[in-house]
């Protein structure tokens, strides 16, 4: 008999054997053991997050064995292995697309490579969609069988899971909600399109927007700030709560775009759960609390009846525990 997990998903028949999560992306690669539960039996990282394909593959081949030896597990006892991977990919064929930050991903055939190594049945998947699954199997959506997750990071992307599945689209692009147009003409996005999501939402954007400004300002630096001073994501919102003017124009134009964004999301897939994951998302309660209202304000009122708007609960591990539940993990 299955034993049940959370949100009405089902581990699969054979759990006698242990599972591995992989994540290759913006945090590097890891490696989890998880046995039948989801529950972490050994782990390794590496932190070239750069580094290229062919890197890449060499350094997980070498985690997997410093995570097995962690766990007390076997290589070839692994039953199965999932891969959030940061990037597009054809889970179907089991290649990796494309990576906007490491040479040699395009087409890649990461899964057959693997394979070769890990005597085990490999599922492929892009990262964002893996985190998705692993706030619903694990994390702030636990108990949701409709969800979005919005990952807001070096950019924009996200996974939507309707009646219990994730969902792929025609070809494969299901959860691209950074570039969902929000503007006529807006800022460039990294696609080079205009007015996409990813141009006001993603770290980077936030980051050049409030830089830009800083250079109408006097001296090309604003008074609130110190010549030294970092700019990041927290110190924007950080100095848009002390009163700085202009940290507050960039803050409530993101959240603004971001709340037309997500309403509509809501509006059209009437989702139990939002979940809101990333960098961006851990400032916390300055992001999370505008938001819901902005959400609310935009939305089809039906639709948020029920709705959970959230952060995500795993924080960086979200896709990381999502590669475990590709492994582990089947709807019903």
């Amino acid at each position: 008999m299955q034993a049940a997990l959370p949100g009405g998903w089902h581990s699969l028949s054979d759990q006698s054997r242990a599972v591995a999560g992989i994540e290759i992306g913006g945090r590097g690669q890891r490696v989890a053991i998880a046995d039948d539960r989801g529950r972490i039996l050994g782990q390794a990282a590496g932190i070239d997050a750069g580094a290229p394909a062919g890197v890449a593959l060499d350094t997980v081949r070498g985690l997997v064995d410093i995570a097995c030896d962690h766990a007390k597990v076997k290589r070839d006892e692994l039953s199965r292995v999932g891969i959030a991977f940061g990037g597009p990919v054809d889970s179907d064929r089991g290649v990796t697309l494309l990576s906007h930050r490491a040479a040699g991903f395009e087409d890649f055939p990461l899964v057959n490579l693997l394979e070769e190594y890990i005597p085990a049945e490999i599922i492929l998947e892009n990262d964002a969609r893996a985190a998705a699954l692993g706030e619903t199997i694990y994390g702030a959506a636990r108990g949701c069988r409709d969800v979005v997750f919005v990952h807001l990071g070096s950019g924009v992307g996200g996974g939507i899971i309707v009646d219990g599945r994730l969902i792929h689209g025609a070809s494969g692009t299901i959860g691209e909600i950074g570039h969902m147009v929000v503007s006529d003409g807006g800022p460039i996005c990294s696609c080079g399109k205009p007015g996409h999501l990813e141009a006001y939402a993603a770290a980077p954007s936030i980051i050049r927007r409030l830089e830009d400004r800083f250079q109408r300002g006097p001296k090309g630096r604003l008074p609130s700030w110190s010549e030294h001073e970092s700019i990041t994501v927290k110190s924007i919102f950080q100095h848009a709560r002390d009163g700085d003017e202009v940290a507050s124009e960039v803050v409530d134009e993101t959240i603004r775009v971001l709340g037309v964004a997500v309403a509509n999301l809501i509006t059209v897939l009437n989702p139990a759960a939002v979940i809101i994951g990333g960098s961006v998302a851990e400032v916390g309660t300055p992001l999370m609390s505008p938001l819901g209202a902005r959400v609310r304000q935009f939305s089809y009122p039906a639709s948020t009846r029920r709705l959970r708007l959230s952060p995500a609960q795993l924080r960086g591990d979200s896709a990381l525990m999502g590669a475990i539940a590709l492994a582990l993990t089947q709807a019903n």
